[in-house]
């Protein structure tokens, strides 16, 4: 139920942007997605996503931009949560692995911005993140666009839907 007040809240405040900025929208699938773990058995998961943002953006104000992606949030009973940072550097989504050329096991990423999703595990979800702060953040430095790197806490041991069906995505107003 709490996923549902989340998501209407999501789709109110697209809308309350949208009319009142008389905004246009764009929407951007994920030119990379990877998921990494430390090992196959491990419930410590991070969901790393990267948007080429369209031209059409350059020299505006983004007003509000929002990630949305399916997970399977198979596990135990409890909650799981989903926090998404900036990535702090580049990384290939085909050699990209736990340990990989990161200064830190898992990923490095930039603390100052986070974006939060929690929910009841259960099966498919769909998360949403506001990213908006990011996204204007990649307009400003476009060499620092690195993408999210999303972390999971709690009982996770689904995996996340990235397949070429249900890409990640990138929802902009502006």
């Amino acid at each position: 139920m709490r996923n549902v007040a989340i998501f209407g809240l999501v789709v109110a405040c697209l809308g309350l942007v949208a009319v009142e900025a008389g905004a246009r929208s764009v929407e951007v699938q994920a030119s990379q997605v990877a998921e990494i773990r430390p090992d196959a058995e491990s419930d410590d998961a991070r969901l790393l996503v990267s948007f080429e943002l369209p031209g059409v953006l350059e020299g505006r104000e983004i007003d509000f931009a929002c990630v949305s992606f399916e997970a399977d949030c198979s596990g135990s009973e409890g909650m799981v949560s989903f926090q998404a940072f900036a990535v702090a550097k580049a990384w290939d989504a085909s050699t990209v692995s736990w340990e990989g050329s990161w200064g830190t096991a898992g990923g490095d990423w930039d603390g100052r911005l986070s974006a939060n999703w929690v929910g009841e595990v259960g099966s498919d979800k769909t998360v949403y993140l506001d990213v908006t702060d990011f996204a204007n953040e990649w307009l400003a430095e476009p060499a620092k666009n690195f993408g999210i790197i999303v972390k999971v806490s709690g009982p996770f041991l689904g995996t996340f839907d990235a397949n070429t069906v249900k890409v990640p995505t990138l929802t902009v107003l502006y």
